[in-house]
Parts: C-alpha cells; sequence; structure tokens
C-alpha cells in the first residue's frame, strides 16, 4: 500500500517541484485533504459491520468517518429496512428492530436491539493527520491515486493564476486584462479529473421493490 510521503513524492514530481523549491509541504497536504475528501464523496472506502454503541433511545452516534449508510443488521444477518420519509405516516414500537433511520449525525431504529447493531457503510478514505505523518497508509486504490495527482496540479495552477492575476492585473472588466493563459490550464487539468471520475463510475440497473404492509 503506498504512504502519504511516497504519494506527496510522486505529487511532486507532476508538479516538477522534486526538490521541494515551489510548494510547501503544507500547501500540498491542504490540497491532498481536499482532493481526498471530494475522492471519497464518488467512491467511498466501505466498512463491513462496524458495531454501534446503542444508547436507551434505541440511538447510536454515526463514525467519525460517515460518508454514506449501505445496510444495517440487528442481529448480525438480520437485515433492517431503511424507514421512509411519509408526512403522516405513524410507526409503532416492534419486539424486535425492524427499521432504522438516520438524523443529525445518529442513527436511529424502532426497538430496542436483542444484540449487537451492525453498520457497513461508505466511509471517508484514510487522511492524515497532519502534515508530517507521512508514514500514514493511505487507502485509496493505488490505480486512483492519478486522481488525487490530477485535483492537486490544478488547485496548485489555480494558486499559480491567483498570484499572476494579482501582479499582471488579469480582472474582468471593461478596460482591463482578461486574458491570463493559466485560466485554460486549471479548467483543463479539473475537467480531465472530472471526465476520469466518469469513466471509473460505473453503470447499472435500478432494482425497484413493492415495501411490505407492516407500517401504516
Amino acid at each position: 500500500m503506498t504512504t502519504y510521503a511516497e504519494l506527496l513524492a510522486d505529487i511532486r514530481v507532476e508538479l516538477k517541484d522534486a526538490q521541494a523549491t515551489k510548494w510547501s509541504d503544507q500547501s500540498l497536504f491542504l490540497w491532498v485533504k481536499d482532493a481526498i475528501k471530494d475522492y471519497s464523496g464518488w467512491f467511498p472506502k466501505t466498512v463491513d459491520r462496524a458495531v454501534l454503541t446503542m444508547d436507551a433511545n434505541n440511538s447510536a452516534a454515526l463514525p467519525t468517518d460517515f460518508l454514506q449508510d449501505f445496510n444495517v443488521e440487528s442481529p448480525q444477518d438480520t437485515f433492517l429496512e431503511k424507514r421512509p420519509d411519509r408526512p403522516g405516516a405513524k410507526y409503532t414500537t416492534p419486539a424486535s428492530p425492524t427499521l432504522y433511520y438516520i438524523s443529525g449525525g445518529r442513527l436511529y431504529l424502532d426497538a430496542a436491539p436483542v444484540s449487537e447493531c451492525l453498520l457497513t457503510y461508505g466511509a471517508l478514505h484514510t487522511i492524515p493527520s497532519n502534515y508530517l505523518m507521512t508514514t500514514t497508509v493511505m487507502s485509496i486504490p493505488s490505480s486512483d491515486e492519478e486522481l488525487i495527482r490530477l485535483y492537486v496540479m490544478a488547485k496548485a495552477n489555480e494558486q499559480v493564476r491567483t498570484k499572476q492575476s494579482s501582479i499582471d492585473r488579469f480582472k474582468l472588466g471593461a478596460g482591463r486584462r482578461d486574458d491570463n493563459p493559466i485560466n485554460l490550464e486549471v479548467s483543463t487539468l479539473m475537467d480531465e479529473y472530472y471526465a476520469k471520475i466518469a469513466e471509473r463510475t460505473p453503470g447499472g440497473s435500478i432494482s425497484l421493490y413493492r415495501q411490505g404492509r407492516r407500517r401504516k
């Protein structure tokens, strides 16, 4: 698996800054964090069967890296249905959980679990706690590290564009220069990033099913 130090070295090669004379480690770390957060929104890391600690209200705090729910089991191998949001609907309390819903950073069950409650969810990919944690092992697949490099390169060029605009007065408006050539490079890099995201996004079918009548 790739460490943050290895990823950072590859990014500097792409930026032609192997000697770290143009970009600080702090700046690159900030952009890497943004890149991983954006990438995770498209391709989250899967965490299988995380054990939730339920309280007296049949609720539990979601994990700090939670992005989206995939399924909930209580007990294991008994899959709960996500409660539909229907105005005016009333739900009774069954003997054991059958439904769950998520609100305000917490997961709620419609009854007290008879044993454990397990959550399988999409999570934020690993981000080092700070720019000095270079030994952190990244969870993004090696085949997708290109996307992180592209995102960072776009952000780095965006900073160059901003500085150059200030120096050369590239500003929009009558009588001002608006022909900054770096604009095109920044847009091209970010467009390439999202194009490659689209290439990796699988198609598929949507399964439709009729919900049971156990709730009114």
